[in-house]
């Protein structure tokens, strides 16, 4: 049910195995002196911002039994939360957002969350947590749109799914020359002259 696209929380993949699977599949392009873009996305917050019927429905359509569905959503709705002030304190409310991190459970529920990002996506894919990054042959005009399109694809599915980018810390590095600016919606994402992790 989760995408091979993933490389954390998983048996036997890690950040050096995200590092050298994307690579594989980039360098070759790089090596016949094709222009190539990696597109480094970064979310905000994105273990706080997974909402919880989201989470359930996503779950129920991996073919969950409705046992665990129903374990998860109690599971989920005992945290609860107040707020003091100074001396002034609020009442207890439901948290519907975001999934535990230091549990066992949270990281899987997040893997659970973030699986379908990369539906459709033509071009490499890569996800290690909340670090994705993309990349595409960007030398030709068709080129670049296709990569626009997935950009624009994993826009979509980041508003859908009531997420966010951290716009500042999203970067595109142009390996060989740069001939496109890419967006994210209708910002331009900034170059970086170097790998990011």
């Amino acid at each position: 049910m989760i995408q091979d696209s993933q490389h954390s929380f998983m048996k036997g993949k890690c950040h050096l195995t995200n590092l050298v699977a994307f690579y594989n599949r980039v360098t070759p392009s790089v090596d016949t002196g094709r222009a190539t873009d990696v597109i480094y996305l970064d979310f905000y917050e994105v273990f706080d911002m997974v909402t919880h019927n989201f989470l359930l429905s996503k779950s129920e359509k991996h073919t969950f039994d409705r046992w665990t569905i129903q374990w998860t959503r109690n599971w989920l709705d005992a945290y609860i939360q107040k707020v003091v002030v100074d001396d002034s304190t609020s009442g207890w409310r439901s948290v519907i957002r975001g999934v535990p991190q230091r549990s066992i459970l949270g990281p899987v529920q997040f893997s659970i969350f973030i699986t379908d990002i990369d539906s459709g996506i033509k071009y490499t894919f890569s996800k290690c947590a909340d670090d994705t990054k993309m990349s595409g042959v960007a030398d030709t005009p068709e080129g670049w749109n296709a990569i626009q399109r997935d950009l624009d694809k994993v826009k979509k599915w980041v508003c859908v799914n009531l997420t966010r980018f951290n716009n500042a810390k999203c970067k595109v590095l142009h390996l060989i020359q740069p001939w496109y600016q890419q967006r994210l919606g209708e910002e331009q994402i900034e170059g970086s002259p170097t790998e990011q992790h």
